[in-house]
């Protein structure tokens, strides 16, 4: 701490009490006072909080920095020779003052300098915000980019709700608030600007650096993306309960590759998957010396481009959580056990490039609470086990009938949840939506959540709905803040399922959130289909405790290690996920830990339980980081560097920003397709528009016939 006087470091307050170091950083805003307290400080002498106080100074004075490059590059890009005047906007040539200053990219410059007028022109607030070290620049790029197609005044608005909480925030729950966000304030222009990409959407295939290549979809319908899924997790986790322990992940992409490629053109789901698991059990495949064997990396490791906590800066979504025993043993500090684990890990879940990841699965119940296609324990057949990929040979006449392979040919029940889903229709696997019970019901038009997808426009949400009619719904009731009260399992559905269609038993979770007192007061009579569930909801609603709260626990939930189906779903639905600093694993592909362990006397309550994913249960028990939870939900982190976390039960149900109507429809903005002959505006006009300039139009009597059009 040299160099630094103690006036300075310790401020004096009632009779000298000297405040510690991190209570002078956390007070200093960004500027010449922070940074030359910084400059005096030494992070190799400081520990625990004061160096935890330490970071975040230094992160606010690296957003007060890179807003001042920003702010120069805008200047730049709008220079004239000469002179201290600017071009009134940034144009097409400005980034190539950029580049050659800072020897970039074209794109780079131009990427960046698009930042710096968003800040600067578009969204002052957050550029003020960036400025005052408030809001870092990885979250001030999420705001820029995930509202560039939106209106200006839709923008700007979303900026005013967001900026308040969005430093508290992960990159991925950001960015769910901006996708929702601008759904609730205008529903009708967010539908006009889906359908719109729809009707632009592509298939690309991409050759790799390494040979092999990438096929993608893109701007498919959010239904028709999350069918595939569901179709491709279903199969995986047949393929993965017959013995078949290649990753995961490469595993999903092996069934996808099969179904697509016509190879399995003919085959129903239950003969793709014994046919894939035969050739993987067939004899002769052993690994080679690179590839990786039974012990080889898992699942959403450090290097799956699907990990939001990885490296990976560019898939849409991705795992939070990657240890290399993903579903290996369950909970690691409980001897007496397999451990305390729901699904394993996988998928991604979240979507920034810096936290993103898509998980399916989860113990699962039908309409009475009971588990349905699911482990008897709550354990995925899609996490668990880890191993190597085996290469597939092709298939010989006979291996379905191989007498060592898991199952034979015999019907594998729970695998694939029920009998082919017939023509046309696609099976629903381990899918999940959340949406309010007001939006199912068509009351409004808010939009849903998919876990491990992100936001869904209300039409995708209720046609989701009529897809897992044969799931658990679950009806989540909050109190006028949009806190948990109550669970309740919906025994009806808003229609009778139809025999070998969408109402067929699967494993997908529907949950519908609604406050406890809309629920009591909505008359049954007038919502048509739903009015028998919601007669039955209001009936049941009369029977719960006004105050609301968890299942009751009873003598044998005190001594049994793994707790009932009705105090995991409590756990489940209160924590929403991972209940570790700034994960986002969703919580039905987490584990359910026992903050006092099991085998310590700890009670399979609520109140001693929490969901952790599989990185942050092995932290707690392996990696230093202690928990406790002095209220139920309230989780006390330390980490093993001696810092101190809190994390506290989500709300529910957030109140939805307050609609801003147009005066008229408004318009989609140049989503960059090509022009037509008719509609191709004047490119001078444009140029004109964006920079100020004021010289005179080049008009065709001033042009030689035998000239060639600008650019020559």
């Amino acid at each position: 701490m040299s160099g630094l006087g103690a006036s300075v470091l310790f401020v004096s307050i009632d009779q000298d009490q000297r405040l510690a170091v991190a209570a002078v950083l956390d007070g200093l805003a960004p500027g010449p006072e922070l940074d030359s307290l910084l400059e005096g400080l030494s992070a190799g002498a400081l520990a625990g909080e004061d160096l935890a106080a330490y970071l975040r100074a230094c992160a606010r004075q690296q957003a007060r920095a890179e807003s001042r490059t920003l702010t120069a590059m805008h200047h730049l890009g709008r220079a004239r020779a000469g002179s201290t005047e600017r071009f009134s906007g940034v144009d097409e040539f400005s980034g190539d003052e950029v580049a050659a200053v800072l020897c970039w990219s074209r794109s780079m410059a131009t990427r960046k300098l698009g930042l710096a007028d968003d800040l600067e022109v578009r969204l002052p607030a957050v550029g003020e915000a960036v400025w005052e070290g408030r809001l870092d620049v990885a979250r001030a790029s999420r705001l820029c980019e995930w509202t560039r197609d939106v209106p200006d005044d839709l923008a700007r608005h979303v900026g005013d709700v967001l900026l308040p909480v969005a430093a508290g925030m992960t990159v991925g729950e950001l960015i769910d608030r901006i996708e929702q966000v601008v759904i609730e304030l205008d529903p009708g222009w967010a539908s006009r600007r889906e359908a719109r990409a729809r009707r632009n959407g592509r298939l690309i295939l991409q050759a790799n650096p390494s040979g092999t290549a990438t096929l993608s979809l893109v701007d498919v319908a959010a239904t028709s993306g999350l069918a595939m899924r569901d179709r491709v997790d279903a199969l995986a986790a047949a393929i993965r309960g017959l013995g078949v322990l290649t990753p995961i992940g490469t595993l999903r992409k092996e069934v996808a590759e099969r179904l697509l490629d016509g190879s399995l053109t003919g085959l129903d789901d239950h003969r793709v998957a014994l046919l894939l698991a035969a050739e993987y059990h067939a004899p002769g495949d052993d690994p080679g010396p690179d590839d990786p064997g039974p012990e080889g990396p898992s699942d959403g490791g450090p290097d799956d481009p699907d990990d939001p906590d990885g490296p990976s800066d560019g898939g849409p979504r991705g795992p939070s959580d990657g240890s290399p025993s993903d579903g290996g043993p369950g909970d690691p500090g409980d001897p007496g056990g397999p451990g305390d684990r729901g699904p394993g890990d996988r998928g991604p879940d979240d979507r920034g490039p810096d936290d993103d990841s898509s998980s399916t699965g989860g113990a699962r119940g039908d309409d009475r609470g009971d588990h349905t296609g699911a482990d008897p324990s709550g354990a995925d057949p899609l996490g668990g086990a880890v191993g190597g990929a085996d290469e597939c040979t092709e298939p010989e006449q006979g291996l379905l009938d191989l007498p060592d392979l898991p199952g034979g040919t015999e019907p594998f029940p729970a695998l694939l949840d029920g009998p082919e889903p017939g023509s046309g229709r696609v099976r629903a696997g381990v899918g999940e939506v959340r949406l309010r019970l007001t939006t199912a019901l068509g009351l409004d038009d808010l939009p849903g959540q998919v876990p491990g997808y992100g936001t869904v426009l209300a039409d995708h949400a209720r046609t989701l709905l009529s897809r897992y009619l044969g799931g658990e719904w679950r009806v989540v009731c909050t109190d006028d803040q949009g806190r948990l009260q109550h669970v309740l399992l919906a025994r009806r559905r808003p229609h009778p399922p139809r025999p070998g269609g969408s109402g067929q038993r699967c494993r997908a979770i529907v949950e519908l959130h609604v406050p406890t007192t809309l629920l009591a007061a909505l008359d049954p009579r007038d919502h048509g289909r739903w009015a028998a569930l919601l007669a039955e909801l209001q009936a049941r609603l009369v029977e719960l405790p006004r105050e609301g709260g968890p299942p009751v626990a009873t003598v044998a939930d005190l001594y049994r290690r793994r707790p009932r189906i009705e105090i995991d779903r409590w756990t489940r639905v209160r924590d929403r996920c991972c209940v570790a600093p700034a994960c986002r694993r969703r919580a039905q592909s987490s584990d359910l830990d026992h903050t006092l362990d099991h085998a310590f006397g700890g009670p399979s309550l609520d109140w001693n339980l929490g969901v952790l994913d599989r990185h942050h249960h092995r932290a707690k028990h392996h990696g230093g980081w202690t928990l406790h939870q002095p209220h139920p939900g309230h989780f006390r982190w330390r980490t093993r560097a001696g810092v101190h976390h809190t994390t506290r039960p989500k709300k529910i149900l957030v109140e939805p920003a307050v609609p801003r109507p147009a005066a008229r429809p408004r318009p989609l903005l140049d989503d960059g397709a090509a022009w037509t002959d008719d509609d191709h505006p004047d490119w001078r006009a444009r140029y004109r528009r964006r920079t100020g300039l004021t010289e005179p139009e080049v008009t065709a009597s001033a042009v030689h016939p035998d000239d060639d059009p600008p650019p020559f």
